[in-house]
């Protein structure tokens, strides 16, 4: 329960990194807006092999992230109908999200964002007024201040102390994860942007605030609740007519419509990167990314496999995105330009690294800051080595960079 809240506050720093990202980047993505993904921004500066990759890194690093959220609303149909098992419970409400997405499109977003902000803020402020008295009346909260004092971090071995820095390092480097790096481009102009981003940044951190508080209440009227049986617990605080179903609404339609924004997003990276997608008309792509729509669900699945904490699931989807693409994303957003092949050598030298500490030793660190690092490394080195000073020349390996001119 405490690392859960521990890493409550890493996402809640993760908020104040996000709006110094929308303050720093953004002025920085003029040339970008109107693009429909990332993919597409860097496939127009490297070439279609480093937008196919992108498109392909980008539907892993959403998948994770919608898997949670069929995940979530497995559990909560799970209470609602526990004479079904868990797993098919998650098989229905994937199956739902899945054919509302493939139906609905964008336009299902924005109604369920809707429902979600009105139901979910609702909800959060019953459940703080309920813990609150429920605490303050009937539950000790003696000696709980240790789990929440930095001397707590003392008590962590070195191959802990390693991981939570690398973890701070992932929370603190900005991901530019598709949908955000969507969301930058589908602007009209970078003042409407930063403004947009301003705003609901500012929300979403009294949000989080709230959650985190939220979160702290629930660890004092019980520390020792085991983490599968959060939901349940949570749950049945809310005893009073009526504020039980505005919860669940909630949950249910912030879950559908994180998933189904995600899962947009992954069919249009399909549908409008992938191989053949230039050859498409605007109609066709459509089509395409709707039909792509019910491949990502079913690919989602795939991590119902991987096992570990919501937190591991997420990490191992972005380790397959971040270290790929970012570093020469966020290089070619800063104007340091380079040519296709070191490119491509930069992101072949991190998906090796990933591949053989994820699939081979089987590692359970977080390596994706690292990743970062060798894919900066390999790209700086490789522009220096081939491009800049042509030392490979000799090879028969000339500079490209005239043709950038």
């Amino acid at each position: 329960m405490c690392g859960d809240l521990f890493l409550k506050f890493l996402k809640l720093y993760q908020k104040f990194r996000v709006l110094t990202e929308r303050l720093c980047i953004v002025p920085k993505m003029k040339r970008f807006l109107g693009k429909i993904s990332v993919a597409s921004i860097m496939g127009e500066e490297y070439g279609q092999t480093v937008r196919v990759i992108t498109a392909i890194s980008g539907c892993f690093a959403v998948s994770g992230g919608i898997f949670i959220q069929f995940q979530i609303m497995g559990k909560v149909l799970h209470y609602l109908l526990p004479f079904l098992n868990e797993p098919i419970c998650i098989l229905i409400s994937s199956a739902i999200v899945i054919f509302y997405s493939f139906s609905g499109g964008i336009d299902a977003v924005v109604h369920t964002d809707k429902i979600q902000a009105v139901c979910f803020i609702l909800a959060l402020v019953i459940g703080i007024i309920l813990l609150k008295t429920t605490i303050k009346y009937e539950m000790p909260t003696h000696g709980l201040g240790e789990h929440f004092h930095l001397s707590h971090l003392l008590t962590f071995n070195f191959e802990q102390r390693i991981d939570m820095f690398l973890l701070f390092a992932y929370f603190l480097i900005p991901g530019m994860s598709p949908h955000v790096v969507q969301r930058i481009s589908m602007g009209i102009n970078l003042s409407q942007v930063k403004k947009a981003y301003l705003w609901s940044s500012l929300a979403l951190l009294l949000v989080l605030i709230a959650s985190c508080w939220f979160s702290y209440l629930l660890f004092q009227m019980n520390p020792h609740i085991p983490p599968k049986e959060i939901l349940t617990t949570l749950l049945n605080l809310f005893t009073i007519d009526g504020t039980k179903a505005i919860l669940i609404i909630g949950i249910i339609s912030m879950c559908m419509s994180t998933a189904d924004s995600n899962l947009n997003i992954a069919a249009v990276l399909i549908g409008n990167d992938t191989l053949g997608a230039n050859s498409l008309n605007k109609l066709e792509k459509l089509y395409s990314a709707r039909r792509a729509t019910i491949a990502i669900g079913l690919l989602c699945l795939f991590f119902s496999f991987k096992e570990g904490s919501l937190l591991d699931i997420v990490l191992f989807a972005q380790s397959f995105y971040i270290p790929i693409v970012t570093v020469p994303l966020l290089a070619t957003i800063f104007g340091y330009k380079t040519t296709e092949r070191c490119c491509l050598i930069a992101m072949i030298f991190a998906i090796i690294f990933v591949v053989i500490f994820k699939f081979i030793l089987k590692s359970n660190l977080n390596i994706i800051t690292i990743a970062m690092g060798i894919n900066l490394i390999s790209l700086i080195f490789s522009h220096y080595i081939i491009e800049k000073w042509e030392l490979l020349k000799c090879f028969g390996i000339r500079s490209n960079l005239k043709e950038l001119k």
